[in-house]
């Protein structure tokens, strides 16, 4: 009896005992020298391979990114075709292809000599299910990459569309075709 009661009382007294403030844990592969720079790119990270493209086409927004250069975001569209862009397929980390998608690269900046990391995870929608959000997270977590260093742009989230023209891949009926300019033939 005398036992059962010593067991709370030394669970209080180790709580009482540890320290409050929690030491933020620090990765061994992502060792940033200043803000999200690293001396090197880590090893632990692998992008896709055999990315399905077509699947990855239309809206997504930025719910949360490292910290960019631009002062303020904005709530407008940009559009990209991706059609032949070699850094399209070969910067994504992970997708589901349905609501979630994280880009990653880690690039040398001429400037400082470190290497620059930018992360963003993309969502279909302004504002995900809150699956979705620990989906990416779980997934930042396996790779060890800082969740806590993203920003979280909630209805700030600027949207983009990736696209691929169509009418590269077939010649444009007379109609619309651009005519010959013989310029150079007087």
């Amino acid at each position: 009896m005398g036992s059962l009661l010593l067991m709370p009382l030394m669970l209080v007294v180790s709580f009482a005992s540890s320290p409050t403030t929690k030491v933020p844990y620090i990765s061994p592969y992502w060792k940033f020298v200043n803000g999200l720079q690293l001396v090197k790119c880590p090893n632990i990270v692998e992008t896709m391979t055999n990315v399905n493209i077509n699947r990855l086409l239309g809206v997504w927004f930025a719910y949360a990114t490292t910290p960019l250069h631009m002062s303020a975001y904005r709530r407008r569209c940009a559009s990209y075709n991706v059609q032949n862009n070699p850094n399209f397929s070969s910067k994504i980390l992970y997708t589901d292809y349905k609501a979630l998608t994280i880009t990653y690269s880690c690039d040398l900046d001429p400037e400082t000599n470190l290497h620059e990391v930018k992360v963003r995870v993309l969502t279909r929608t302004r504002t995900p299910q809150d699956k979705t959000i620990l989906k990416a997270i779980f997934y930042l977590k396996t790779i060890d990459f800082p969740w806590e260093r993203l920003e979280i742009l909630k209805s700030e989230a600027y949207c983009f569309e990736w696209y691929i023209l169509k009418y590269h891949q077939r010649p444009r009926p007379g109609n619309y075709r651009v005519p010959m300019n013989s310029f150079f033939e007087h």
